[in-house]
């Protein structure tokens, strides 16, 4: 009596796969084994693989191993089972799905917001990839409080720490001129006692506040060829500058004229008669002008005989009078019996 038995596991007959380590986005699919037996034809061996997830203890979510078996059976129930351990790990950074913003020059009333921006992971799920934006403020050495740069950044994470930086520089410049918000003063023609006082003009700019534009306010004289001294023009600027030294000037023009005569002070004297004897001296008479000082007005008196007809010879009229006083600034002429 030959007693036979079947003790023998099956075999293999392609390589085990060896331990590997994979990046979470590229792990390779559990592949078949086939095995042979002593005994047991090839159909009756049978071959079940199975794959198991194992947490490495403190590591993030994307990074574990999978354990993979394939345990080969034959009709008599001898196995033999196989293992290989794929080690999965998390290396890749997120990208960013949008076009990072591009590094631009602009005016400092016109600085955009700051865009939020997209990123995917090879491994994590979009949700779960956190951006975070930020922004600093760099002066530029030597400039003026209006013009610097705006660093922006973007730094998508994923679950397992990798990181991805996206920069944009933005330099931002003042180059607007203030604007003056009250009307420009017109260009007039006043007289020489009326002329206004130079007023003051307020401004407002598009990155400097208020208090911190300096407006400066000037004015010069400009004689008319030809003209008399109280004939002129005055030129009067106000210059607005902001922060950065952006200026805007604007001008008026008073053209100053001198049309009033000057007037006499006190009486003038009365129409008289007087014995022939006792004719009295001609007098001074005083006078004021609203532009000349009374030094540059000059008074010129003037007598003339006037004989009566049919009368004697020591009788006649002395005609007096002053061409009325003349400034230097205009010299009417009128006479006064």
């Amino acid at each position: 009596m030959i007693t036979v038995r079947d003790t023998t596991r099956p075999t293999f007959t392609l390589p085990i796969p060896a331990d590997t380590t994979v990046n979470c986005d590229a792990i390779p699919v559990q592949p078949d084994l086939t095995a042979t037996d002593n005994c047991s034809a090839a159909s009756d061996v049978r071959v079940v693989k199975n794959e198991t997830r194992e947490n490495i203890p403190g590591a993030c979510a994307n990074n574990y191993r999978l354990i993979r078996t394939w345990t080969a059976t034959d009709a008599c129930g001898n196995a033999n089972t196989v293992r290989q351990v794929v080690t999965v790990q998390d290396t890749t950074r997120p990208v960013f799905t949008l076009p990072v913003p591009m590094d631009a020059t602009v005016d400092c009333n016109a600085v955009p917001a700051q865009p939020d921006i997209n990123a995917t992971d090879n491994c994590s799920a979009q949700n779960r990839v956190t951006i975070v934006k930020n922004e600093r403020r760099e002066d530029i050495a030597g400039a003026c409080a209006n013009n610097y740069r705006l660093i922006r950044t973007w730094t998508a994470t994923d679950e397992c720490g990798n990181s991805n930086t996206l920069t944009q520089v933005i330099t931002v410049q003042d180059t607007s001129r203030p604007n003056f918000t009250m009307p420009v003063p017109a260009d007039v023609t006043v007289n020489c006692d009326a002329i206004p006082a130079q007023p003051d003009l307020s401004v407002t700019d598009n990155c400097t506040p208020t208090g911190a534009i300096r407006v400066v306010k000037n004015e010069r004289r400009e004689d008319i060829p030809g003209a008399c001294a109280n004939n002129y023009r005055l030129i009067r600027t106000w210059t607005a500058t902001d922060e950065c030294g952006n200026a805007r000037t604007v001008t008026q023009v008073l053209t100053v004229q001198d049309t009033t005569r000057p007037t006499f002070v006190g009486s003038i004297p009365a129409n008289a008669t007087v014995e022939c004897s006792n004719i009295p001296v001609q007098p001074d008479l005083n006078v004021t002008d609203n532009c000349s000082a009374s030094n540059n007005v000059t008074v010129v008196k003037n007598e003339r005989r006037e004989d009566i007809p049919g009368a004697c010879i020591n009788n006649y009229r002395l005609i007096r009078t002053g061409p009325p006083p003349t400034s230097v600034a205009t010299q009417p002429r009128y006479n006064r019996y």
